[in-house]
């Protein structure tokens, strides 16, 4: 996964995630490798313990959507749903 995908993602400009996956990196989350085919761009990469982390994330995302009500949304409505979050974040940032 590279930066450029993240603010895909989530929306967020590439300062933003740039600024972010450098706290990850120093906590020890990621390693960032430059890519060897483009030397401007990063390979992003789960450290051992950023792993470790993976199943205490997927618990917490997994309580919110039960306590938001996402659990009895259905795939094609999140996929609109974060159609339109894109679209919104796009039209505000133009």
């Amino acid at each position: 996964m590279s930066q450029e995908d993240l603010c895909d993602i989530f929306c967020q400009s590439k300062g933003t995630v740039a600024k972010t996956l450098r706290k990850l990196e120093d906590k020890g989350y990621i390693e960032r490798i430059i890519n060897k085919d483009n030397r401007q761009k990063y390979i992003l990469k789960l450290t051992k313990k950023g792993d470790e982390l993976i199943p205490v994330l997927k618990r917490e995302a997994d309580h919110w959507h039960n306590a938001v009500g996402l659990a009895e949304v259905s795939g094609e409505t999140m996929d609109v749903i974060r159609a339109v979050a894109r679209k919104s974040y796009n039209l505000v940032n133009e």
